[in-house]
């Protein structure tokens, strides 16, 4: 894992844990909500653990935000282009999916 991957997890790690505080759960409520274990929420808040798409819209779902408020590079211009290819392609899959349900009223 190099240094811009590591970042990114961390972010990710940072924007879930501050999710959870401001909806005052504890990682074990998180946890069962995005029906996930309490040691993956542990592990994606300490950005050891980099959460796929599909848990990322789990996890934006039981905390009530949306998929991009957990994802530094949607909301900092530019950043995607410091990402890896595959993490760069991640992100914008991922916004496809959220802009597309988006429009088809799911989320």
């Amino acid at each position: 894992m190099d240094d811009v991957e590591r970042d990114f997890n961390a972010e990710i790690g940072r924007r879930v844990r501050a999710a959870r505080a401001r909806a005052k759960l504890t990682q074990e409520l998180l946890a069962r909500k995005a029906g996930l274990t309490r040691g993956s929420i542990t592990n994606i808040e300490s950005g050891t653990q980099a959460p796929p798409p599909y848990r990322l819209v789990r996890l934006a779902s039981a905390l009530e935000v949306k998929p991009a408020d957990l994802l530094p590079g949607l909301q900092e211009p530019g950043h995607e282009d410091e990402l890896p290819g595959y993490l760069a392609d991640t992100v914008a899959s991922l916004t496809s999916v959220v802009e597309r349900r988006a429009r088809d009223g799911q989320v």
